[in-house]
């Protein structure tokens, strides 16, 4: 069933809005899983809209910290971590087993199951001495009949100067 877009989501356009939060874990994982459930709902307003690995976006990373949601980073046509996972992240909530390919771990079980949506969360990793600076990276997790995959966008989308870093080059594991 299509979706009709808004006319929000027909006219959009980006709009920068600075946030100053105390850095903790917990609050920019809810933080980065809110931006996946918008861009879900983004994207099922949004039908037309290329899935994320046949976007053309890719990894770039980025001096200063800028959350994009999903037409923002189509527009831009490159994103660091936090963006990408919240991208791939909502396109599984929005679009299921339509956002899989053979390439993701779960795919032919969710295909198989119909599945309209795959539960799917931003995942952060942090890195670095307690109360000091530390580096952090955004992945995906989803679970398919009952079984729990790690996605790396950034990793599939040139994060890596050298090739694609991912456990499995291009395929989702199994956690």
């Amino acid at each position: 069933m299509l979706v009709r877009p808004t006319d929000l989501a027909l006219s959009a356009r980006p709009l920068s809005i600075e946030l100053r939060v105390t850095k903790s874990e917990q609050g920019l994982v809810e933080l980065l899983n809110w931006l996946a459930r918008h861009n879900a709902r983004l994207l099922r307003e949004r039908p037309d809209l290329p899935l994320l690995y046949e976007s053309g976006v890719r990894y770039q990373r980025e001096a200063t910290e800028i959350w994009s949601d999903f037409l923002a980073t189509l527009e831009q046509g490159h994103e660091d971590c936090d963006a990408l996972a919240a991208a791939r992240a909502g396109e599984l909530l929005a679009w299921g087993a339509e956002a899989m390919t053979p390439l993701d771990g779960g795919f032919a079980a969710a295909r198989r199951m119909g599945l309209r949506t795959v539960p799917a969360w931003v995942q952060l990793h942090t890195r670095g001495p307690k109360g000091g600076a530390n580096l952090y990276h955004c992945v995906v997790v989803y679970r398919v009949d009952g079984v729990y995959f790690r996605d790396d966008p950034s990793a599939r989308l040139g994060m890596y100067p050298d090739g694609d870093r991912h456990p499995f080059p291009g395929v989702a594991r199994p956690l």
